[in-house]
């Protein structure tokens, strides 16, 4: 039978480990997509069907994991002691990326930055946004020794690149986030992707 014959081919080569990004790019308008919908379905059922039969015979592959955090750039503003101390989001994301990629490059230029020691960074929603994830993934449950470390790693070389008065928390979301000026440059809300009252488009 078709699915008997499927169980006899050979063990298909194991491939190489790897996650799925997001990637910095222009998205269609709803209108211009929809001359594209049929393709996207059909090529989505046959990847799938392909991976399927590709991998449908590999077991007791070894188990590797990993973790991403999300990171907001903010400003601080004001002093310390002073009533208008206040924070906004810094839509400098593009701009630190560039930094933090350039920064991993050189280390492995330099026969560094692996391992433990490498560390991937990826565009978030927003300008303000970054992600950040382990440059290869762990091995097993003893990987779990290795993981705050590593977080703590990302976050040293993260705060390296920012500039004097931003800081980058790990929160799950902004509170003034679309309240009067609150992001840094100033922008004004609207624009055609967002359609907000509060939020300009560069935010996103």
């Amino acid at each position: 039978s078709r699915v008997q014959s499927s169980l006899a081919r050979p063990r298909p080569a194991r491939a190489a480990a790897a996650m799925g990004f997001l990637r910095e790019s222009a998205p269609l308008s709803w209108e211009d997509s929809q001359a594209h919908l049929r393709f996207i379905r059909e090529h989505g059922l046959e990847q799938f069907l392909a991976v399927f039969q590709r991998c449908q015979g590999i077991s007791a592959d070894p188990f590797k994991w990993g973790d991403e955090v999300e990171h907001g750039i903010f400003r601080l503003t004001g002093g310390a002691d002073q009533a208008d101390r206040s924070v906004k989001v810094a839509l400098r994301s593009p701009e630190v990326l560039r930094e933090l990629r350039a920064a991993e490059e050189k280390l492995r230029a330099a026969g560094g930055g692996r391992g433990e020691e490498a560390c991937t960074w990826m565009p978030e929603f927003g300008r303000w946004m970054l992600e950040s994830t382990p440059g290869e993934p762990f091995e097993g449950v003893g990987g779990l020794v290795g993981l705050e470390a590593q977080m703590a790693l990302r976050r040293r070389r993260l705060a390296a690149a920012l500039r004097p008065g931003e800081v980058a928390p790990t929160v799950t979301s902004m509170p003034l986030f679309g309240v009067a000026d609150f992001c840094e440059p100033r922008m004004e809300p609207g624009g055609p992707a967002a359609a907000s009252l509060f939020v300009p488009d560069e935010a996103s």
